[in-house]
């Protein structure tokens, strides 16, 4: 069997007639180790749709039914998080939300984030109060988007590639932990899917996304200013050609060596950023999150600087992303890759922030879960690079290196404290156990 196998591998002409054999594969690894398995089964998806010809899979197919298990897959494993502090915090406010209301919180009434509260509300009424199902379909509401809706119109053609390195991003499965923030990040991520094509959508989930948490307002401000930039020259009537795409690429290259000079510097002297930080910080409106946020930059400890680092698997990912940015080739800028260009920048300024003043990593919360989705500006179909060329090359090594990265941690997390999985050993539970786990927690 094994050697009919190899001779069957040994003819194969293109990397997307592998696909039926990586689905058995990958079917048979998920009833295994559903978690891993979800990997091979997102990749013979992708090998589908690179198929020469290939139709856009109807709502009831085989694809859609994989998305679904891999969608159930990642939800059941999340909602197995070992809870404690923000997530016990949060499920306190679950469990009288029914009876003191939405607004009768520490949360909404300091900083009127209502939107999180208001799910946790109609989940509640839904569920009878049961927690188990609270943390179940909160992740299950938050990777549907991610992979139906998200995923799919940030990259129509390369949708599973993004998945395969948003799942293998361990930073992604904290959305347990900060909800509020992981809720707002996600509806940011569905404006920006708007952003061309409709204002009003695009407002929408903009104001849905501030109302569940503040931190998004930054990314929204730059989508919008992008969303400007291209009025002003429709309006101007001004044309990107040749000479001044290359005009663009050297602002961009710009920008980025001001923010790795001023990072390095930063890191050196942390002092240097405090008194700036907290002038900005003083000009919030809403003081009480202003002077939580200037007690965090002042009260410097080294926490997270401790706990983020610039491991080599974030390192091959920063700097896929700003390949991708630097060959671009572009035939037609947008306004929603000129965001997601912008963001990235953006990004690296918040990672160097960390480094240098021990601020907490939430702040790059939308780079540390969802840099896949960045490897979009690479695999587009404006791009004039070869699918199978450097772009898919660097996309299908980072991923790998993820992958790699998120197995060790698997394999080690049974001895660490906090953020633990099916008690610490995911990686020994079946599709059995998952389907035991699911019916004695409801």
């Amino acid at each position: 069997m094994i050697d009919q196998t190899f001779d069957i591998i040994k003819k194969v002409n293109n990397l997307y007639e592998l696909r039926l054999p990586l689905l058995f594969f990958g079917f048979a690894l998920w009833v295994a180790v559903p978690i891993l398995g979800i990997f091979p089964l997102l990749l013979s998806i992708q090998l589908y749709l690179i198929t020469p010809r290939a139709k856009k899979p109807k709502l009831i197919s085989l694809t859609n039914v994989i998305l679904l298990l891999v969608v159930l897959t990642v939800s059941i494993y999340a909602s197995s998080f070992e809870v404690f502090a923000d997530t016990q915090n949060y499920l306190d406010v679950y469990e009288v939300i029914d009876t003191k209301g939405i607004f009768n919180n520490q949360y909404v009434q300091d900083r009127f984030e209502i939107v999180p509260f208001a799910f946790f509300y109609v989940i509640n009424i839904l569920t009878n109060g049961s927690e188990y199902l609270f943390l179940l379909l909160f992740s299950l509401s938050i990777n549907s988007l991610v992979v139906f809706w998200i995923g799919k119109n940030f990259s129509p053609q390369y949708y599973p590639s993004l998945l395969i390195l948003v799942f293998s991003t361990f930073f992604y499965y904290s959305h347990i932990f900060y909800m509020r923030q992981f809720l707002s990040v996600v509806l940011m991520l569905m404006a920006i899917i708007y952003l061309e094509s409709s204002w009003l959508l695009f407002i929408f989930w903009s104001v849905v996304a501030l109302f569940s948490h503040f931190s998004t307002a930054l990314y929204i401000a730059v989508c919008v200013g992008s969303k400007t930039f291209f009025w002003a020259k429709k309006k101007l009537k001004l044309r990107f050609n040749k000479s001044n795409k290359i005009f663009l690429y050297i602002l961009l290259l710009i920008a980025f060596v001001i923010i790795v000079f001023f990072g390095l510097q930063a890191y050196n002297n942390p002092q240097i950023v405090y008194s700036y930080v907290s002038s900005i910080l003083e000009l919030l409106p809403q003081k009480d999150l202003s002077s939580s946020i200037q007690g965090r930059v002042t009260e410097y400890d080294g926490r997270d600087t401790d706990l983020f680092s610039l491991t080599i698997f974030r390192i091959i990912a920063i700097a896929c992303v700003g390949a991708f940015i630097a060959i671009r080739g572009y035939k037609k800028l947008t306004p929603t890759l000129l965001s997601l260009e912008l963001i990235y920048l953006l990004s690296l300024f918040q990672i160097f922030f960390i480094l240098a003043t021990g601020f907490n990593q939430r702040i790059a919360f939308l780079f540390l879960a969802f840099y896949g989705f960045l490897f979009c500006i690479g695999l587009d179909k404006q791009n004039k690079l070869k699918p199978f060329g450097v772009i898919s090359s660097l996309t299908m090594f980072a991923a790998a290196s993820n992958t790699f990265n998120f197995l060790t941690i698997q394999a080690s997390m049974i001895d660490s404290n906090g953020w633990s999985f099916f008690s610490g050993q995911p990686l020994a539970m079946s599709l059995y156990d998952y389907i035991l786990y699911f019916f004695q927690s409801i």
